[in-house]
């Protein structure tokens, strides 16, 4: 294997009576509950290199020195793999997200200092990626762990009333 390409699910083969969908694994989970938004069909590519040198219109989030994730419209991400600089990896695919409101919620899930974000660490004991918009927060992670991730957040909303 020389790359990674079928972790992009825009360049998923069709055929054989097999037609890809981009498909949110917090779905079920959620259960159209309002107090959490699903952010699973964002477009989540990583950027790998020189991340000083991204230069679109977009979201980019740094997590290390030389590694930053990048978020957009899914339907922009086959444009953006191919003209950001570096290493360059599609996790659409690869990583879940959702969005909740409540300083008091994320205090419960995370002892990352809220300060402090975008932070890399640990909600609900899943390793993610945590950025804030004033009240608001939006957390990505592995999507094999979106059923209990969404579960320990709608029991914690619950529990705040």
């Amino acid at each position: 294997m020389t790359g990674l390409a079928f972790l992009s699910p825009d360049r998923a083969e069709r055929g054989r009576q097999f037609e890809p969908t981009l498909a949110s694994p917090l779905t079920r989970a959620l259960g159209g509950d309002a107090r959490v938004r699903d952010l699973s069909g964002l477009g989540k590519i990583e950027v790998r290199g020189d991340v000083d040198a991204i230069d679109a219109d977009v979201q980019v989030v740094r997590i290390s020195p030389g590694r930053a994730l990048v978020l957009c419209a899914y339907e922009r991400c086959a444009e953006l793999r191919a003209v950001l600089p570096g290493t360059v990896i599609d996790m659409t695919a690869a990583l879940a997200g959702l969005e909740l409101t409540g300083e008091r919620a994320m205090r419960r899930l995370t002892d990352l200092d809220l300060r402090e974000l975008p932070a890399v660490g640990k909600v609900a004991e899943v390793p993610a990626v945590v950025l804030r918009d004033g009240e608001r927060f939006q957390i990505f992670f592995p999507q094999e762990f979106g059923h209990y991730v969404a579960e320990v957040v709608l029991d914690t909303l619950a529990g705040i009333r």
